[in-house]
């Protein structure tokens, strides 16, 4: 039975899901899942034209009614295995309905550097005036002067420059384990490339400081405070892994830039999080992926990878050095990264799955050259049923793949992998040489 908080609005589901009330923190990659955090599709996408769509490194328009039918037959799976999930709209909203999170994250969000200008106490009083539902949405969705009952005419009208948008729509804000990534018991609150301002990250990490979900919580964050953080250092939680045993993967990349890997690497050792992490340098032709695009575990022994990618890693292994903050690198050059991580992880050499089949065929087919999965527990995972070829090699390899609607998702060339951002995941027990 649902428990209605009557302060905050905030339905939890104790006794019904065994993600509520355990610590926060993420311990592998294919442990029992039980919460993860998502985003539903809606206004954000309903706004998408392809010139937004161009400026705001979104692949393409989506139909926006096939993309919520398939999101929410995901949420469907995730709630049918006992997870608990949350949704960033609902979040936001409920926080919002508090002076000290909603003056937070206007005070953050209305500032010169996002809106190019400094905002006039109209521009606030007129968010107030939303209300924290509506006010959610267009955090999310993107705000215009219309939205906002605003005119047009005057100088601030005169000032916005990208389509009106007082904040423009945050589309990729559905792919929530890009803008967030757990790992044990601490965060990093990701800055991407290519996305301008850092808006997702600044309400991903307000729901962290002030939803009751997480008030018992004093989880680090490991890389990404919204405060201070060079713009030039950029990281995607697609590219992140926490494998268990101490080990973390770190894909570098177009989309996780070597600095941020570096420093994802000295917080997390500081931190006692990890003893070695991997950072897997994308080949050329694999530069625009993230990780979990080209590689994604499965269970403890079973691993999906794009071959044309993944063989033409170079590999560096970070661990830390005597001296604090200062780290050692053994270069693995000529190894392979599946030989890498097992020798990391002291486990015998993975049942390795390659996808997407030679380049020709990654051409026809992109969303399956990774699979992108995302597992529930060892050996159970969900995936586009798009991916024929790769679902088919993984059941005859014993996973039990249970398959959501990516017609639409899948055209983004995303994965499931991408549209959660666990919360709460157990550790996984390894088989050691």
């Amino acid at each position: 039975m649902a428990v209605l908080d009557t302060r905050t609005g905030w339905q939890s589901t104790a006794g019904e899901h065994p993600g509520v009330g355990a610590a926060l923190g993420v311990y592998s990659e294919v442990g029992r899942l039980r919460t993860v955090l998502v985003c539903r599709p809606g206004l954000a996408h309903q706004r998408l034209t392809p010139q937004i769509c161009r400026e705001l490194h979104f692949d393409s328009p989506v139909w926006v009614e096939r993309t919520q039918l398939d999101f929410a037959e995901f949420v469907r799976v995730l709630t049918q295995h006992g997870i608990e999930v949350l949704e960033l709209h609902e979040l936001l909203a409920q926080i919002l309905a508090a002076d000290d999170a909603r003056d937070w994250i206007l005070e953050r969000v209305l500032v010169v550097d996002t809106l190019g200008f400094e905002a006039p106490q109209a521009l606030r009083q007129a968010c107030i005036a939303q209300g924290p539902t509506r006010l959610a949405e267009l955090l999310i969705g993107g705000m215009t002067l219309a939205d906002l009952g605003l005119s047009a005419n005057g100088m601030l009208g005169q000032a916005l420059v990208l389509h009106a948008f007082v904040l423009p729509p945050l589309p990729h804000s559905m792919f929530m384990r890009e803008g967030s990534c757990w790992i044990q018991g601490g965060m990093t609150l990701n800055h991407a490339a290519r996305r301008g301002k850092r808006v997702e990250a600044l309400l991903i990490a307000a729901v962290y400081r002030f939803h009751p979900r997480f008030a018992h919580a004093v989880a680090p964050v490991w890389w990404g405070d919204v405060v201070g953080m060079p713009a030039h250092a950029v990281a995607d939680g697609g590219d992140i892994m926490a494998l268990g045993q101490g080990v973390v993967l770190i894909g570098v990349g177009e989309h996780t830039h070597a600095q941020a890997a570096l420093q994802i690497a000295r917080a997390l050792f500081a931190g006692g999080a990890a003893k070695t992490v991997i950072a897997a340098q994308l080949p050329r032709r694999g530069a625009g992926h993230s990780l979990n695009r080209v590689f994604t575990q499965c269970s403890a022994e079973v691993v999906t990878y794009c071959a044309d990618v993944v063989d033409h890693m170079s590999c560096q292994e970070l661990y830390p050095a005597a001296h604090p903050e200062g780290l050692q690198v053994r270069q693995h050059a000529g190894r392979h990264l599946l030989d890498v991580l097992s020798d990391a992880l002291q486990t015998p050499t993975f049942h390795a799955i390659a996808t997407g089949g030679d380049s020709h065929d990654s051409e026809l087919d992109p969303w399956d050259d990774g699979s992108g999965v995302l597992a529930l527990e060892p050996g159970v995972v969900i995936g586009f049923d798009r991916n024929i070829r790769t679902n088919g090699r993984l059941r005859q390899a014993g996973v039990e793949v249970i398959e959501v609607p990516g017609g639409e998702i899948g055209r983004t060339g995303r994965g499931v992998h991408c549209l959660a951002c666990p919360v709460v995941r157990d550790a996984v027990s390894y088989r050691l040489m």
